[in-house]
């Protein structure tokens, strides 16, 4: 027997494991999809969540006398704000960028970095946004 057909039986083995592992994790998620408990479930979560609003993690609460508390709260709101647009979660990101213009020294100048470098959609959803984040 040659080293190529001693090779060829476990690849083949794997091969076929791998495709069985794949077929059946759709099965199982064709099956959680079709319940139908599913939908009702995942409206409920929808919904309860959109009741709850913004969670008090989310609020702006940041000690402002304190500029080091205030400088690791505005990098985070940056770095997540980044996060959620390159996920395509908009929404949060527009919120977590006008949290960190909020929270700013000098907004201006972060304003228009922000206007050069963002689409202006959501340069402009990040200016409505902001009063109710300043909040």
């Amino acid at each position: 027997m040659n080293t190529s057909s001693k090779a060829f039986w476990p690849l083949v083995a794997a091969v076929s494991l791998g495709v069985g592992f794949v077929g059946y994790c759709f099965y199982f998620d064709q099956k959680r999809r079709s319940a139908p408990e599913f939908r009702e479930k995942l409206k409920a979560k929808r919904k309860k969540q959109k009741q709850r609003g913004p969670t008090s993690s989310d609020a702006l609460t940041v000690d402002s006398s304190n500029p080091e508390e205030m400088r690791r709260y505005f990098l985070e709101q940056i770095q997540q704000g980044e996060d959620c647009l390159s996920r395509g979660d908009l929404d949060n990101g527009v919120d977590h960028l006008a949290k960190a213009v909020a929270v700013c020294s000098p907004p201006q100048s972060l304003l228009s970095l922000f206007q050069q470098t963002l689409p202006p959609e959501l340069f402009q959803e990040i200016i409505m946004r902001l009063p109710r984040v300043a909040q």
